[in-house]
C-alpha cells in the first residue's frame, strides 16, 4: 500500500538546506507527535501503514507532487561515495547520500575509532523508528538494541576492541532517523581525537573526524534520515551538551522519557 500526502505546512526550507550542506540544523520545539525525515524535508504530512510491509521494493512510497516540489526547491545534487575512497565529513562537505541498494542492503555499521590517550570514549546512538518510537542504544549497560528486547532490533550495539553499533538493512523502511553521540563512560575529560567510521555491506566506508578541544561534553557526531528511501548521513559540528539527555532533546528526540541524565526509563 503506498502512502499518501496530506496537504500541510509549506516546505521546510531551512531542513532542506541542512540536508543540503547549506545551514546549520533547524532547532524545533516538542511537537505532539512524531515528525518523520520526509515530513521534515518536504513539509507534506505522511500518512503511512500500520506496520512495515514485507515487500523487497526498497524505493520509499511517496507521491510524484511531493517529489515536484522538492525538485522546485532547488536543491543541489547529491554526494554520493566512490568506490574505493573513503568519503571525509567535514564542515565544507558535510554531507553524503547513500544509494538505495547501500540503504537496504546487509548491514550499516558506525565504528568509534580513536586512539587510548583519548580516553575512554564510547559510542551510542538516539534513535525513532517510523512508529514514532524513540529510545536509545549504547555499547555498554543494558540498552543494546533498539527496539528494546524485540527479537528482530533493528540496532544493535557492542563493543570488542573498539565502540560499535549496527543498523540492519533488512529493516531499513522501520528506521526514521538516528543520531551517533559520543561520550565518557566514566565522565572523565576526553581528549577528542580519531574518527567515527561509517561502513557499507558493499564496502564503501566514510569517515568523520572527531576533533575539538578537551571536555567532559556529550558530542553528537553524525545524524542520519531516512528520506524516500535512501539514507542521508551528516557530520554534526555538535558544541556539546551536558549529559546524554540533553544532547538527544538538542536534537528533537523529546519523546523519551529519563531515570536521569544519562539512563533512559525501562
Amino acid at each position: 500500500m503506498r502512502a499518501t500526502a496530506v496537504p500541510a505546512a509549506t516546505p521546510n526550507h531551512a531542513l532542506a538546506d541542512f540536508l543540503a550542506s547549506r545551514g546549520t540544523r533547524p532547532t524545533r520545539a516538542p511537537s505532539p507527535r512524531p515528525v518523520s525525515s520526509e515530513e521534515m524535508v518536504t513539509g507534506q504530512v505522511i500518512s503511512r501503514p500500520a506496520s512495515p510491509t514485507a515487500s523487497l521494493d526498497l524505493t520509499d512510497p511517496v507521491s510524484q507532487a511531493t517529489r515536484a516540489r522538492t525538485h522546485r526547491a532547488g536543491l543541489r545534487p547529491v554526494a554520493r561515495t566512490r568506490p574505493g575512497v573513503p568519503t571525509i565529513l567535514t564542515s565544507r562537505t558535510p554531507t553524503v547520500t547513500l544509494t538505495r541498494l547501500q540503504t537496504g542492503i546487509g548491514s550499516l555499521s558506525f565504528t568509534a575509532v580513536s586512539p587510548e590517550s583519548a580516553g575512554d570514549l564510547r559510542i551510542g546512538c538516539a534513535v525513532q523508528l517510523r512508529t514514532g518510537e524513540m529510545s536509545t542504544v549504547e555499547t555498554i549497560g543494558c540498552r543494546r538494541s533498539a527496539p528494546k528486547n524485540s527479537r528482530r532490533p533493528v540496532i544493535v550495539g557492542w563493543r570488542d576492541q573498539r565502540d560499535r553499533i549496527s543498523v540492519d538493512l533488512r529493516q531499513c523502511r522501520s528506521l526514521d532517523r538516528l543520531v551517533i553521540y559520543a561520550f565518557s563512560e566514566t565522565g572523565a575529560e576526553l581528549r577528542w581525537a580519531g574518527a567515527l567510521v561509517v561502513s557499507t555491506f558493499g564496502g564503501a566506508t566514510i569517515e568523520v573526524p572527531i576533533e575539538a578541544s578537551p571536555s567532559r561534553d556529550v558530542r553528537v557526531l553524525l545524524s542520519l534520515y531516512n528520506v524516500r528511501g535512501e539514507f542521508i548521513l551528516r557530520a554534526e559540528q555538535d558544541s556539546g551538551s551536558a549529559s546524554v539527555r540533553e544532547a538527544c532533546q538538542a536534537y528533537g528526540f523529546d519523546r523519551i522519557t529519563w531515570l536521569d541524565a544519562r539512563t533512559p526509563v525501562g
